[in-house]
């Protein structure tokens, strides 16, 4: 008799080990679906603001903004359905402001994405203020001046 309880304890052991192995199996693959989930999130987010940033840089001091009023829409939406609390008040303060006075600031949110985008990047902050560069371009039809070589 004590030789089939033995018989039994092994097949039962052997039965847990592997119930045991297929719920860790189980587990690992849950754990590491979500972590995926979650970077892939993560990815398409930054891109969006990444995205809306680059809009916005190109739409401020833009010296005809109804040419880029369409990047500039999406880029609002967008900072609105992704950015942080504080993002989302600074777009929709900018957005009134433009709405109400055609004038606006977009430094203090130019900022807040820039910095929140440097730390989901893990790139160092900065304290250093935006600078922007306009390059005066000749208007349609307008004379263009010969470059010489030398």
């Amino acid at each position: 008799m004590p030789a089939i309880d033995l018989q039994v304890l092994q097949v039962s052991v052997s039965v847990v080990a592997v119930v045991a192995a297929l719920g860790a199996v189980a587990l690992t693959h849950h754990f590491a679906s979500l972590r995926d989930r979650k970077n892939k999130q993560r990815e398409q987010r930054i891109a969006y603001l990444i995205g809306a940033y680059r809009a916005l840089c190109k739409a401020n001091n833009h010296p005809r903004l109804h040419e880029v009023a369409d990047d500039v829409e999406q880029a609002v939406a967008d900072v609105q359905l992704l950015g942080s609390s504080e993002q989302i008040k600074l777009i929709q303060a900018f957005a009134t402001d433009l709405g109400e006075g055609r004038i606006a600031e977009l430094n203090p949110l130019l900022n807040s994405l820039r910095d929140s985008l440097r730390d989901e990047l893990g790139a160092e902050r900065t304290l250093r203020r935006l600078v922007w560069l306009r390059i005066g371009r000749p208007e349609d039809g307008a004379p263009k001046t010969p470059r010489s070589e030398g």
